[in-house]
């Protein structure tokens, strides 16, 4: 079987995550504290780029079968150099977008004739989720593999912990967690709205399942990590059949965060991703995040304030 290209797209991006609660939520306490930190950490991050390094690595069994075999080599790399920021967009969700301009593809230069991030955020024929869009395509376009996806960036799972997108998840309750040696607080996190921040082959919501690591004191996010599950569902050639289902993806993407002395705040340090697939395709990666630094003032894209 040839390998169906697997698309998984954050729909945030477009707005149509609906924001409904599915259940009472806590309103105080530490929760609010990791909401009005994050909401806080976006808006600060606004003005910063850093430098990101990006291995991706591709494996395939043998058992996706002999013409496959022939097509794809049973192992791929690739390595991205990349400046890493957060876009905002005043319009619409009024919400953050971690973009990757990536610079460099295996260590050569990446031809810079398509549009560039200013020219698209400026284009006034473009409406704001047709800018969204393309901003969020121009972050993936590099990346390797059979998986299409668009949240492979270190700041996506901060979208269940912003202030506003509480209500559509359930929280447990917060018990103290032993990560690196330190004692922080852990809270996991399951989507209950509809649809998903993520849909999946078809279309289908595929909800957000994690894990977040904080500091209980003041709410500043240390760790996050994220699981998804889809499946792919091949249709059948007979008119009344039923699609079949056919091959199992899980992802996981987990994220480390660490102190800056240059920007003055905790920061993506590093961030790994893992997709298996039940065909025997496995995608991993390992992104490092170096040199922060403030850009000037009238480098700015648009506007800081956030709605939400």
């Amino acid at each position: 079987m040839v390998l169906t290209r697997w698309p998984l797209i954050a729909l945030v991006a477009l707005g149509m995550a609906s924001t409904t609660a599915t259940a009472q939520q806590p309103r105080g306490g530490l929760l609010a504290r990791v909401g009005a930190y994050v909401d806080a950490w976006e808006r600060e991050l606004g003005s910063v780029v850093a430098d990101e390094d990006y291995q991706q690595t591709v494996k395939r069994q043998q058992r996706l079968g002999a013409i496959d075999r022939a097509r794809r080599p049973a192992v791929e790399t690739r390595r991205l150099t990349s400046e890493f920021t957060l876009v905002h967009f005043d319009e619409g969700l009024a919400e953050w977008l971690g973009f990757r301009h990536v610079k460099r593809v295996d260590d050569r230069p990446v031809n810079d004739g398509g549009p560039r991030l200013n020219q698209l955020m400026n284009d006034a024929s473009l409406s704001w989720r047709e800018r969204w869009r393309r901003v969020r395509d121009l972050s993936a376009v590099f990346n390797l593999g059979s998986i299409s996806r668009d949240f492979n960036v270190p700041t996506f799972a901060l979208a269940a912990l912003r202030t506003g997108r509480h209500v559509r998840f359930s929280f447990s309750t917060p018990r103290a967690d032993r990560l690196d040696g330190t004692t922080l607080t852990l809270i996991e996190f399951n989507e209950r709205s509809r649809p998903s921040l993520v849909t999946g082959s078809g279309g289908r919501d595929v909800p957000l399942r994690g894990k977040v690591w904080v500091d209980a004191a003041d709410g500043r996010v240390r760790r996050t990590e994220l699981t998804l599950r889809d499946r792919l569902y091949i249709p059948t050639s007979e008119p009344g059949d039923a699609p079949m289902q056919d091959d199992l993806l899980t992802s996981r993407l987990t994220v480390v965060f660490g102190p800056d002395a240059q920007v003055g705040t905790w920061v993506p340090v590093e961030m790994r991703e893992q997709y298996d697939s039940s065909n025997g395709e496995q995608t991993l990666g390992r992104a490092t995040y170096s040199n922060y630094r403030r850009f000037r003032t009238g480098g700015r894209v648009v506007g800081p304030e956030l709605q939400r």
